[in-house]
């Protein structure tokens, strides 16, 4: 179990969920009403995301719960778009709030990052066996036909850049 609270993202996580909460949303019908009590959610759910990968006894789960958080994000982000394009929020508010997301994205894609490299599992490629030199060795054939067509490319390339110096 980690401290949430010791995790940069989380702070900036918990702090845009307040920015959303505070932002000037222009609430005129029900229905906008229910547009930022939605927005608000959205907002809150991305450190409540991160808590419970804090939580989380293996690597494999805090791993996944960072990138629920980052599905978050991008969700709120097309919530405050929407809120913006719907007249709710002006355009100083929206740009704001939207460049801390992105800011947020990117730091929870690092941080997930960070960890698939710890558990071992690379960025998003499955582990390998190790090469062999058999696995490298082609046949004789092969290598006589890349070759040729290196040539081929190489005189072809250098034709036509003399007939574009000519021109």
């Amino acid at each position: 179990m980690r401290d949430y609270r010791k995790l940069d993202v989380w702070t900036k996580s918990h702090e845009l969920a307040l920015d959303v909460h505070r932002a000037p949303l222009r609430v005129s019908v029900p229905a906008d009403a229910a547009c930022a009590g939605d927005l608000a959610r959205a907002a809150r759910l991305i450190p409540s995301l991160i808590v419970r990968g804090c939580e989380s006894e293996t690597a494999e789960e805090f791993a996944l719960a960072m990138r629920e958080a980052a599905s978050a994000v991008d969700d709120l982000a097309y919530r405050i778009c929407f809120a913006r394009d719907a007249g709710m929020l002006d355009a100083v508010p929206y740009a704001k709030l939207e460049a801390r997301a992105q800011r947020l994205r990117a730091m929870l894609g690092g941080l997930n990052r960070t960890v698939r490299l710890r558990m071992g599992a690379g960025d998003r490629a499955p582990r390998r066996p190790r090469e062999t030199a058999a696995d490298h060795a082609a046949p004789p054939e092969a290598g006589i036909r890349q070759a040729v067509a290196r040539a081929v490319r190489g005189v072809r390339d250098a034709g036509s850049s003399s007939r574009e110096s000519r021109r």
